[in-house]
């Protein structure tokens, strides 16, 4: 699954093609019309200014856009609320998107996100199960999956993600990291040692904290 910072470099991406259009769109007389209002908004976003990102967002909404969906505009206000960390206005509008039923992978991701920032791991867990169910391959999320199991103290359940994740993309270190302590949870601190090494070679951060976990619980 990916991290908040990890859709924000998605986000990055097109960032550059959304302020090109809006430079496009303000030769060419479009005004202040929703779409005018959505590529400032988006380009608020860019530049991390979540507040003003909001505030173009919110009248795009209101005045309609015309060459965007829709649930575009939900998803950037969805992302801005889930930065400022008012996570019920975030969860409020990536539903509008799964209402919408045109709903993709990465729009239950993005909720999940936002409920398990909010500390709601059971509703986060639901959206990501629905999301693998479309996506069972999603290596990241798998993993992400694995993550909260060992939020709830159930590495059992983390297991069979992180291996899962693993054998899609053997190269997420923080997989490697998580899936050790999973193991020395459940008192494998053979694999747990191994694993360790493995994220510790792919350039874990958290390696060293991970450590004194395991040896605690070694102990």
């Amino acid at each position: 699954m990916k991290s908040v910072t990890e859709r924000k470099r998605t986000v990055l991406s097109v960032c550059m093609v959304f302020i090109v259009l809006s430079a496009v769109f303000l030769l060419g007389g479009c005004g202040m019309s929703g779409d005018h209002y959505f590529l400032k908004g988006v380009e608020a976003y860019c530049d991390d200014d979540w507040s003003t990102a909001i505030e173009n967002l919110k009248k795009a909404e209101e005045l309609g856009v015309r060459d965007y969906e829709e649930t575009e505009v939900y998803t950037y206000l969805g992302g801005s609320y889930l930065e400022l960390d008012m996570y019920d206005n975030a969860i409020a509008y990536y539903q509008k998107v799964l209402d919408s039923g045109s709903a993709e992978v990465n729009d239950y991701v993005n909720i999940a996100v936002a409920y398990r920032q909010s500390g709601d791991t059971q509703m986060a867990i639901k959206y990501y199960m629905i999301a693998l169910q479309i996506d069972p391959d999603y290596a990241e999320l798998n993993s992400s999956l694995g993550s909260l199991y060992i939020l709830e103290g159930r590495p059992e359940k983390a297991i069979p993600y992180f291996e899962k994740a693993l054998s899609k993309n053997p190269s997420l270190a923080v997989t490697y990291g998580n899936a050790a302590l999973a193991y020395a949870m459940i008192g494998d601190f053979e694999k747990a040692d191994s694993y360790l090494e493995q994220a510790v070679i792919r350039g874990y951060d958290n390696a060293d904290i991970i450590r004194e976990r395991i040896d605690e619980l070694r102990r």
